[in-house]
């Protein structure tokens, strides 16, 4: 699929989300596979900032087609409305950007899993209708 490298780093990777996510989906935790979540959690760390060094430094990559179709709808929105002639230049470079919450978030949820129980035990759903009936009141 990939040059060598790049294709085991991201054997590697999509080896290391698998496990994770068996981890994080199990309905029942042990000591043990609370240790062994852990030491998952901070290999998938790993994995993820080496395949970021790596392979996507290699990939010049960009926004998709739709993504780039939908800006530009956008755009020639905003400006008729505001009788701008600004052109899009091409579709936007994306990287992976590994500053966000859903990324650090990761390495809470052995911990989580621990204090609360597994994570088919509680919903934020009560919380959404509340807010939701909240807003439309």
């Amino acid at each position: 699929l990939l040059p060598g490298s790049h294709n085991s780093m991201v054997l590697d990777l999509l080896f290391d989300l698998a496990s994770w996510h068996a981890f994080a989906k199990l309905r029942l935790h042990t000591d043990d596979t609370l240790a062994l979540f852990d030491h998952a959690t901070g290999t998938l760390g790993q994995t993820v900032r080496k395949f970021q060094r790596s392979t996507c430094e290699y990939y010049h990559t960009t926004e998709l087609p739709q993504e780039y179709a939908t800006r530009g709808k956008r755009h020639a929105s905003l400006s008729a409305k505001q009788k701008g002639k600004g052109k899009l230049s091409g579709p936007k470079v994306k990287k992976l950007n590994l500053q966000t919450y859903k990324y650090h978030a990761l390495g809470d949820y052995p911990s989580t899993i621990r204090r609360m129980g597994t994570t088919d035990n509680y919903s934020t759903q009560p919380v959404r209708m509340l807010i939701n009936f909240l807003v439309n009141a």
